[in-house]
């Protein structure tokens, strides 16, 4: 009896394991180009495959009339990563980086990118992207006003706490601050429903339906899972790798379905 109970666990993981492993082949991204009609500007919806302890980190990227690139990338401040886990929100940190015609091709050619700010110093490895107006590159950039506001708002905060030396107004300015992660009244960064990944797909659908719709009833729990499954659904969005991938960096998109 022992016996046969483990033999059935033992087909019951392989079965598993084959289910896995035809879904991993399903979801493989294949480059392709974009079918729209070209404009004057881009958007990239690019993803660091090893980030963020191998879950992936995902950023957005618009590209002007003169090929100039600005990248956004949000993830968290005001929790340490293990309050992230364990599901406490936060005021999170928007970085911004801009580069030139030439800075943005050499990023697209080798997925190396140098800039200052919060993940903007790292090696990313595939993008979606597709053609957009002048207009709708203002739109991008104007979704992240909010979060910036926030950011700014806690840095100020923040500043009066650290000063302040009367006992009594320092917990006061503790608790303002522990209220601003809420998210009562402004954007936060909760790592299981609004990290890097949802907010760049925000940005980003701000301008595209298909991602909106995407965003409004897929769920995926990596942004590797999402940029794959995406990739395969909008096929009106071209696909790049950026640069050569590592055997590992191709190992976790293969393996990231969720």
């Amino acid at each position: 009896m022992r016996k046969e109970t483990i033999a059935r666990i033992k087909y019951g993981l392989l079965i598993l394991l084959t289910v896995y492993a035809a879904v991993c082949f399903s979801m493989r991204l294949t480059v392709r180009e974009t079918a729209l009609t070209a404009e004057d500007c881009m958007l990239y919806y690019i993803v660091n495959t090893d980030g963020m302890k191998g879950l992936g980190h995902s950023i957005v990227m618009i590209v002007d009339e003169e090929g100039c690139g600005t990248v956004c990338s949000y993830n968290g401040m005001q929790r340490s990563l293990r309050e992230s886990l364990q599901g406490k929100s936060g005021i999170g940190k928007m970085s911004i980086g801009t580069m030139t015609a030439d800075e943005t091709d050499a990023f697209l050619q080798s997925g190396n990118l140098h800039l200052d700010g919060d993940q903007l110093t790292d090696n990313y490895d595939v993008a979606l992207y597709r053609p957009i107006t002048a207009d709708a590159y203002d739109t991008v950039l104007e979704q992240t006003a909010p979060y910036l506001a926030a950011e700014e708002q806690f840095a100020a905060l923040y500043e009066k706490w650290a000063m302040e030396e009367n006992t009594d107004k320092k917990a006061e300015y503790k608790q303002e601050l522990e209220q601003m992660g809420q998210g009562d009244s402004q954007p936060v960064y909760q790592i299981y429903t609004n990290n890097c990944d949802h907010v760049a797909r925000l940005l980003a659908s701000s301008v595209d339906s298909e991602l909106r719709d995407y965003t409004d009833h897929t769920w995926r729990m990596t942004p590797n899972g999402n940029v794959k499954a995406f990739g395969i659904k909008a096929e009106s969005w071209g696909i790049m790798t950026l640069g050569e991938q590592s055997l590992s960096e191709r190992i976790l998109m293969f393996l990231m379905i969720f």
